[in-house]
């Protein structure tokens, strides 16, 4: 039995509008920063950041154990054929490929529900 959550939280438990409203959001924000978050004057530059910065080099190597667990979780709940590539590519490209992939596997799961599923997802 799964534990409660505060109401709010509630509609993130499964799939549905709200979690794909999240993953939208997220992806907005990611590529919003990775598009438009260039360099400002005397900018140390991500050698140099991470050379001389201990917080640095620890968040760097946080995203790289947050992108793992996160390739862990897609293939070994997800039950679509992204599973696998879009572990192994959120391992080199990390939410950029993790984000999508898990809003796919929520679109098949909210398609098979509403019966309109392929068989390639039911095999359990």
């Amino acid at each position: 039995m799964t534990p409660p959550l505060p109401a709010a939280l509630e509609s993130y438990r499964h799939p549905g509008p709200e979690r794909f409203q999240l993953y939208g959001v997220l992806m907005l924000l990611l590529v919003g920063t990775a598009v438009l978050g260039r360099g400002r004057p005397g900018d140390l530059g991500t050698r140099e950041t991470l050379r001389r910065s201990p917080f640095a080099r620890v968040m760097f190597m946080d995203i790289g154990a947050l992108s793992t667990l996160g390739a862990l979780y897609l293939l070994l709940n997800g039950r679509t054929p992204v599973r696998v590539p879009g572990a192994v590519a959120s391992l080199f490209a990390g939410s950029f490929a993790l984000l999508p992939a898990l809003a796919y596997e929520d679109w098949a799961k909210m398609q098979e529900k509403a019966g309109t599923g392929t068989e390639e997802y039911r095999r359990d």
